[in-house]
């Protein structure tokens, strides 16, 4: 029973963090629809760390972070995301990774669209 508490109370927990507009990304992201390339890169806070022209007039630019952290190995951790809780992926180290891509389509200088996936993507909202 207190188990289920602990679970019900790290899920709550975890799910209203997800939720709050300071760790969406895509709220971050949506007002940059529409903006010149140079508002755009400016918007995003840095560089990108790709910038691929995949045809005449249309490119790619794709924006990486990355954070690490250490587990001890007597605590399982679980994160929430998209739906269902999964554990998280350990590396033979104790030092679990997390990554979020977000990436943008740049039509004749205009950003017209982007996608985000990863399990960093609320870090990385904070930063932006």
């Amino acid at each position: 029973m207190v188990r289920r508490f602990i679970l019900f109370a790290i899920l709550a927990l975890t799910g209203g963090a997800c939720a709050s507009p300071r760790n969406d990304l895509s709220a971050k992201l949506a007002p940059l629809v529409g903006v010149n390339e140079a508002q755009l890169v400016a918007g995003m806070g840095r560089t990108p760390d790709l910038n691929e022209q995949t045809a005449p007039g249309v490119s790619v630019l794709q924006w990486r972070w990355q954070r690490s952290f250490t587990v001890p190995y007597n605590v399982l951790p679980y994160q929430y995301g998209g739906g269902a809780v999964r554990p998280l992926a350990l590396t033979g180290t104790g030092i679990a990774h997390e990554e979020c891509f977000a990436e943008w389509t740049v039509e004749r200088g205009i950003a017209t669209r982007y996608r985000w996936v990863g399990d960093a993507c609320p870090a990385a909202a904070t930063i932006l």
